[in-house]
Protein backbone atom coordinates (compact mmCIF):
# COMPACT_ATOMS: atom_id res chain seq x y z
CA UNK A 1 0.00 0.00 0.00
CA UNK A 2 1.19 3.23 -0.99
CA UNK A 3 1.40 6.91 0.60
CA UNK A 4 -1.64 7.75 -0.45
CA UNK A 5 -3.56 5.14 0.21
CA UNK A 6 -2.18 4.64 3.80
CA UNK A 7 -3.43 8.17 4.48
CA UNK A 8 -6.47 7.42 3.09
CA UNK A 9 -7.19 4.65 5.09
CA UNK A 10 -6.01 6.81 7.78
CA UNK A 11 -9.24 9.29 6.71
CA UNK A 12 -11.72 6.95 6.73
CA UNK A 13 -11.49 6.51 10.41
CA UNK A 14 -12.92 9.89 10.89
CA UNK A 15 -17.09 10.25 10.95
CA UNK A 16 -18.63 10.10 8.61
CA UNK A 17 -15.84 9.85 6.07
CA UNK A 18 -16.02 6.97 3.23
CA UNK A 19 -13.58 6.25 0.41
CA UNK A 20 -14.01 8.39 -1.91
CA UNK A 21 -14.52 11.18 0.88
CA UNK A 22 -11.04 9.71 2.02
CA UNK A 23 -9.12 10.22 -1.23
CA UNK A 24 -10.47 13.40 -1.82
CA UNK A 25 -8.50 14.61 1.26
CA UNK A 26 -5.39 13.07 0.31
CA UNK A 27 -5.74 14.46 -3.25
CA UNK A 28 -6.55 18.26 -2.16
CA UNK A 29 -3.90 17.80 0.39
CA UNK A 30 -1.56 17.29 -2.02
CA UNK A 31 -2.88 19.97 -4.31
CA UNK A 32 -1.52 22.10 -1.65
CA UNK A 33 2.31 23.29 -1.21
CA UNK A 34 4.70 21.70 1.03
CA UNK A 35 4.73 24.61 3.53
CA UNK A 36 0.47 23.81 4.18
CA UNK A 37 0.93 20.38 4.57
CA UNK A 38 4.27 20.86 6.94
CA UNK A 39 1.61 23.07 8.86
CA UNK A 40 -1.09 20.21 9.28
CA UNK A 41 1.47 17.53 10.22
CA UNK A 42 2.40 19.91 13.08
CA UNK A 43 -1.05 20.75 14.00
CA UNK A 44 -1.64 17.50 14.60
CA UNK A 45 1.70 16.23 16.51
CA UNK A 46 0.47 19.28 18.80
CA UNK A 47 -2.44 17.57 19.86
CA UNK A 48 -0.22 14.85 22.10
CA UNK A 49 1.37 17.94 23.68
CA UNK A 50 -1.31 20.82 24.19
CA UNK A 51 -4.31 19.07 25.07
CA UNK A 52 -5.08 16.54 27.88
CA UNK A 53 -8.19 14.83 29.41
CA UNK A 54 -9.71 16.50 32.53
CA UNK A 55 -9.79 13.51 35.03
CA UNK A 56 -13.23 14.91 36.25
CA UNK A 57 -15.27 15.07 33.06
CA UNK A 58 -13.40 13.22 30.69
CA UNK A 59 -12.98 16.07 28.34
CA UNK A 60 -10.29 17.42 26.20
CA UNK A 61 -9.24 20.69 26.52
CA UNK A 62 -6.48 22.86 25.87
CA UNK A 63 -3.53 23.05 28.74
CA UNK A 64 -2.97 26.20 29.64
CA UNK A 65 -2.23 25.87 33.40
CA UNK A 66 -0.70 23.72 35.71
CA UNK A 67 -3.70 22.32 37.13
CA UNK A 68 -4.88 18.66 35.38
CA UNK A 69 -8.67 20.11 35.76
CA UNK A 70 -10.27 21.70 32.83
CA UNK A 71 -12.09 25.41 33.23
CA UNK A 72 -15.00 23.99 34.22
CA UNK A 73 -14.32 21.67 36.23
CA UNK A 74 -12.13 23.99 38.68
CA UNK A 75 -15.07 26.64 38.78
CA UNK A 76 -16.86 26.31 42.07
CA UNK A 77 -19.22 29.12 40.93
CA UNK A 78 -21.00 26.53 38.90
CA UNK A 79 -23.98 24.31 39.71
CA UNK A 80 -22.72 21.32 42.04
CA UNK A 81 -26.70 19.83 41.99
CA UNK A 82 -26.50 18.99 38.52
CA UNK A 83 -24.56 16.79 36.20
CA UNK A 84 -25.11 16.52 32.56
CA UNK A 85 -23.51 13.21 30.61
CA UNK A 86 -23.39 14.05 26.86
CA UNK A 87 -21.86 11.79 24.59
CA UNK A 88 -18.75 13.45 23.07
CA UNK A 89 -16.68 16.56 23.65
CA UNK A 90 -18.53 18.25 20.58
CA UNK A 91 -21.90 18.25 22.77
CA UNK A 92 -20.27 19.89 25.70
CA UNK A 93 -19.50 22.51 23.51
CA UNK A 94 -22.10 23.11 21.81
CA UNK A 95 -24.42 23.16 25.56
CA UNK A 96 -21.63 25.38 27.31
CA UNK A 97 -21.88 28.08 24.05
CA UNK A 98 -25.46 28.42 24.60
CA UNK A 99 -25.06 29.80 28.09
CA UNK A 100 -27.94 28.19 29.65
CA UNK A 101 -26.39 25.38 31.43
CA UNK A 102 -24.42 26.22 34.32
CA UNK A 103 -23.92 22.55 36.35
CA UNK A 104 -21.06 20.03 35.47
CA UNK A 105 -20.60 17.49 32.82
CA UNK A 106 -19.66 14.03 32.12
CA UNK A 107 -18.49 12.93 28.83
CA UNK A 108 -19.04 9.25 28.23
CA UNK A 109 -16.56 9.43 24.88
CA UNK A 110 -19.22 7.83 22.14
CA UNK A 111 -22.38 6.12 21.98
CA UNK A 112 -23.66 2.28 22.61
CA UNK A 113 -24.93 0.42 18.98
CA UNK A 114 -28.53 -0.83 19.48
CA UNK A 115 -26.86 -4.08 19.03
CA UNK A 116 -23.44 -4.15 20.94
CA UNK A 117 -23.57 -6.36 23.19
CA UNK A 118 -20.22 -4.64 25.14
CA UNK A 119 -21.08 -1.15 26.27
CA UNK A 120 -17.61 -1.32 28.60
CA UNK A 121 -15.74 -1.05 25.32
CA UNK A 122 -17.60 1.48 24.11
CA UNK A 123 -18.50 4.26 26.78
CA UNK A 124 -16.90 5.22 29.87
CA UNK A 125 -19.04 3.11 32.32
CA UNK A 126 -16.63 2.81 35.54
CA UNK A 127 -15.66 6.14 35.70
CA UNK A 128 -19.24 7.42 35.27
CA UNK A 129 -20.28 5.34 38.08
CA UNK A 130 -17.07 6.30 40.26
CA UNK A 131 -18.30 10.17 39.13
CA UNK A 132 -21.67 9.73 40.09
CA UNK A 133 -21.02 7.97 43.32
CA UNK A 134 -18.68 10.66 44.78
CA UNK A 135 -21.09 13.62 43.44
CA UNK A 136 -23.79 11.78 44.94
CA UNK A 137 -22.26 12.38 48.46
CA UNK A 138 -21.91 16.32 47.70
CA UNK A 139 -24.82 17.89 46.98
CA UNK A 140 -25.92 15.97 43.00
CA UNK A 141 -30.00 15.81 42.98
CA UNK A 142 -30.12 15.50 39.07
CA UNK A 143 -28.04 13.87 36.43
CA UNK A 144 -29.36 15.02 32.75
CA UNK A 145 -29.22 12.43 30.30
CA UNK A 146 -28.14 14.78 27.30
CA UNK A 147 -28.20 12.44 24.07
CA UNK A 148 -29.23 12.68 20.34
CA UNK A 149 -32.77 12.08 19.42
CA UNK A 150 -32.06 9.14 17.20
CA UNK A 151 -32.67 4.98 17.83
CA UNK A 152 -28.53 5.04 18.95
CA UNK A 153 -29.16 8.08 21.55
CA UNK A 154 -31.90 6.37 22.99
CA UNK A 155 -30.41 3.39 23.52
CA UNK A 156 -27.38 4.75 24.81
CA UNK A 157 -29.47 7.13 27.51
CA UNK A 158 -31.24 3.35 28.49
CA UNK A 159 -27.58 2.00 28.58
CA UNK A 160 -26.37 4.80 31.06
CA UNK A 161 -29.67 4.57 33.51
CA UNK A 162 -29.18 0.69 33.50
CA UNK A 163 -25.49 1.16 34.66
CA UNK A 164 -26.31 3.84 37.29
CA UNK A 165 -29.21 1.69 38.52
CA UNK A 166 -27.33 0.09 41.50
CA UNK A 167 -26.11 3.17 42.99
CA UNK A 168 -28.94 5.65 42.32
CA UNK A 169 -30.80 3.05 44.76
CA UNK A 170 -28.73 4.15 47.49
CA UNK A 171 -29.81 8.06 46.77
CA UNK A 172 -33.28 8.26 46.12
CA UNK A 173 -33.83 11.79 45.83
CA UNK A 174 -31.77 11.75 42.97
CA UNK A 175 -33.87 12.55 39.43
CA UNK A 176 -33.04 11.28 36.27
CA UNK A 177 -34.21 13.62 33.65
CA UNK A 178 -33.75 13.87 29.30
CA UNK A 179 -33.87 16.43 27.48
CA UNK A 180 -37.45 17.42 26.31
CA UNK A 181 -39.47 18.19 23.36
CA UNK A 182 -37.11 20.82 21.96
CA UNK A 183 -35.42 18.60 20.19
CA UNK A 184 -36.62 17.25 16.99
CA UNK A 185 -36.95 13.02 16.80
CA UNK A 186 -33.60 12.36 14.52
CA UNK A 187 -31.79 15.55 15.46
CA UNK A 188 -27.67 15.41 17.01
CA UNK A 189 -27.39 17.49 19.58
CA UNK A 190 -24.24 18.78 18.17
CA UNK A 191 -25.85 20.69 15.05
CA UNK A 192 -28.76 21.85 17.74
CA UNK A 193 -28.43 25.71 18.43
CA UNK A 194 -29.08 28.22 21.76
CA UNK A 195 -32.70 28.44 21.34
CA UNK A 196 -33.40 24.75 20.92
CA UNK A 197 -31.05 23.83 24.08
CA UNK A 198 -32.80 26.31 26.05
CA UNK A 199 -36.35 24.90 25.37
CA UNK A 200 -35.00 21.06 25.25
CA UNK A 201 -33.24 22.21 29.27
CA UNK A 202 -36.36 23.54 30.19
CA UNK A 203 -38.71 21.24 29.17
CA UNK A 204 -36.83 18.17 30.25
CA UNK A 205 -38.35 15.03 31.66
Amino acid sequence: MNAIDRLAEAFKHFPGIGPKQAKRFVYYLLSKDAGFREEMAKLITSLSSDIRVCPHCFRFFVKKHVSTECNICIDKNRNAKVLMIVAKDVDLEIVEKSGVYDGYYFVLGGTVPILDTNPEERIRVKELIDTVSQKAQNGLTEIVVAMSMNPEGDHTGETVESYLAPTLAKFPTIRISHLGRGLSTGTELEYSDKDTISYALKNRQ
